[in-house]
């Protein structure tokens, strides 16, 4: 995965499923309202981004799968790097 956060173009607006997120108590309300993206990673096929959300907690995110050959949004999953790596929070 590259990272691409400060070039990517929007290919989907993610904005309608991050409001369902919030909704659903996934996402803060206030993510949603300030548009806040922290990262945006690419495979090297450049056929998926992962768009990283935050969240209140250091090294966690709600990570978007867009798939940009659909342009559509796959789903969502939980990145806790601390858990995954052992980060210290």
């Amino acid at each position: 995965m590259i990272n691409v956060t400060e070039s990517a173009e929007p290919v989907v607006n993610i904005w309608d499923y991050v409001e369902n997120l919030v909704k659903e108590e996934v996402i803060d309300n206030y993510v949603y309202q300030n548009k806040l993206v922290e990262l945006v990673y690419r495979n090297d096929t450049s056929t998926f981004d992962h768009i990283l959300l935050p969240t209140p907690d250091k090294n966690v995110f709600i990570t978007l799968v867009v798939d940009l050959t659909k342009e559509s949004i796959l789903g969502h999953v939980k990145l806790d790097l601390n858990e995954k790596y052992g980060l210290a929070r």
